[in-house]
């Protein structure tokens, strides 16, 4: 209960919607920036260092999309604009479906003299330590996304990356704390090679140490009093080891107890400021990955200390396994938001996000967030991942899981399920997240067609395919070239949600042990 009594005392006020023309691809001096800058006029006496006003930004019970905003754009310089600068980035996402903006203003992987002049608001734990103060210009780039944010509608949140190891392939380091204090780091600059997860992970923090714990403490919970964001992401995916290798289980409970501390501290700026400081954290794609990582995010939920919770890397967006933290976090009454890393290609961000609507997502979540490809498109795309209704209708093409091999992924780099040989009749699993019957009843479907590709098999060869236990006909499958088939799928035997596609010998095969389904993908095309 604790969790809904914080929301209940949400208090919102008045939002302004901020009108652009959709789709202009260069600001210049176009209809969206004029507008940008008659916005700017509203607050721009209060982006330069002075507090800011105690306006409310309104409630939202459910968050469509939040973007998350790595807040690399650089500061002022020249004769650029704020509103040059916030439209590089965060004009995107006005006028959308975008309910949350989170902006990272913390890292630990660079020091004076590597920082990017002029400074950028992701270098803000680099700028406050060690003298635990910001300089003007990045405290004016902060104040005028607080203010950008509260008059177009939206919530927005500070980021703090937990254990940025960007350093690991740098010449040398250059933080203060990991230049001073060699011994808090989890491992040494020794030559690591390129299949250790060490050779990224030496440069992070060792969290079982209590220095460790105090400096992130204190720069967090200080720079949140300073800053009047509406809640706080520990970012635990940046980057996902935070003890020696070996040590995770036993540390378990440090990193438990620096949560409470974060929890507790923004739980007294909430009461200071009269509304609450929200957190969340972003962490790998399950308990177990979580665990081996050393966060105990079972017992985090279990003791209320979130208030929602950031599912995955986004590395493998699309695997059923974030399906667990999605339902352990509604147990405990609170929204779960699965990631997506990086904008990718609409289709593929439709056939996602449609997926975790299917597993149970509250919302969707766009790590690593900034404008890429056609921006009609990313525009329009921005107005339909947040509503499943909406992407139901839309063509989609959905693929199996297939694992991630990043040695910066730490624990979090499950097997690949391909390649699968023929003759083991190996599950395969794939998510699809529209509702094919309902689809069907509604008349607006037109076809699904599974795509098998098959190695080492001879011509006169063929394969059977069943799909959640049910054979589909010979007659539905065609090969159409040396190593692919093409199947077509009665809707009814797709499940909306997780599916098991089984490939086996077919008619004429001679079922070699070398023959392997190497890859798969559904497509799902509407009229």
């Amino acid at each position: 209960m604790k969790n809904l009594n914080r929301w209940a005392v949400v208090v919102m006020g008045l939002a302004t919607v901020l009108v652009l023309v959709g789709g202009a691809g260069a600001w210049g001096k176009s209809a969206a920036e004029k507008a940008f800058e008659r916005f700017y006029k509203s607050f721009e006496a209060g982006v330069d260092g002075q507090p800011m006003d105690k306006e409310q930004p309104r409630p939202f019970k459910q968050r469509r999309i939040i973007v998350n905003d790595d807040g690399e754009v650089p500061g002022l310089s020249g004769d650029r604009t704020m509103a040059d600068y916030l439209s590089e980035r965060f004009a995107d996402t006005v006028n959308t479906q975008v309910d949350s903006y989170f902006l990272c203003v913390g890292s630990t992987d660079r020091g004076p003299g590597h920082r990017p002049d002029p400074p950028r608001i992701q270098d803000s734990q680099n700028l406050w330590f060690p003298d635990k103060k910001l300089p003007r210009s990045v405290d004016r780039l902060t104040r005028a996304y607080l203010a950008a944010t509260r008059r177009a509608g939206m919530e927005i949140f500070a980021s703090f990356r937990m254990n940025d190891i960007h350093d690991a392939w740098a010449d040398k380091l250059s933080y203060p704390l990991k230049v001073a204090r060699p011994d808090l780091l989890i491992g040494t600059g020794q030559k690591y090679s390129t299949d250790q997860i060490m050779r990224a992970f030496w440069s992070g923090f060792d969290y079982a140490q209590p220095e460790v714990r105090m400096h992130f403490r204190d720069f967090i919970l200080g720079y949140c009093r300073q800053y009047d964001y509406d809640g706080v992401e520990l970012d635990y995916f940046r980057h996902p080891l935070f003890f020696k290798l070996g040590h995770e289980a036993e540390n378990m409970d440090k990193m438990t107890d620096f949560v409470r501390q974060i929890r507790a501290g923004l739980d007294e700026i909430g009461k200071e400021r009269g509304r609450p400081y929200l957190l969340t954290v972003r962490v790998p794609d399950n308990v177990q990955m979580c665990r081996m990582t050393g966060l105990d995010i079972e017992r985090w939920l279990d003791e209320g200390l979130l208030d929602m919770l950031m599912v995955g890397g986004g590395y493998m967006p699309w695997s059923g396994r974030i399906k667990e933290l999605i339902d352990l976090a509604h147990k405990h009454g609170i929204p779960a938001y699965p990631c997506i890393n990086h904008f990718l290609d609409p289709a593929q961000m439709q056939a996602i996000s449609s997926n975790f609507w299917a597993l149970g997502a509250d919302g969707i979540y766009i790590f690593n967030y900034y404008p890429l490809g056609d921006d009609i498109a990313r525009k329009k795309c921005l107005n339909q991942l947040g509503d499943p209704d909406i992407l139901l209708g839309l063509d989609k093409v959905y693929q199996p899981d297939n694992g991630c091999s990043i040695f910066y992924c730490g624990y979090t780099n499950p097997p690949p399920q391909f390649p699968v040989r023929l003759i083991d009749g190996t599950p395969i699993e794939l998510v699809v997240g529209d509702d094919l019957a309902k689809a069907q009843k509604m008349g607006i479907l037109k076809e699904v067609e599974l795509s098998v590709t098959v190695a080492n098999m001879d011509e006169a060869e063929s394969i059977n395919v069943q799909i959640n236990g049910v054979q589909l006909l010979h007659s539905n499958v065609q090969r159409v070239d040396e190593q692919t088939f093409q199947v077509a799928v009665q809707p009814r035997l797709v499940r909306h949600g997780i599916n098991y596609i089984t490939v086996l010998p077919g008619l004429n095969s001679i079922a070699r042990l070398s023959s392997e389904v190497t890859g798969m993908s559904l497509s799902v095309d509407y009229k």
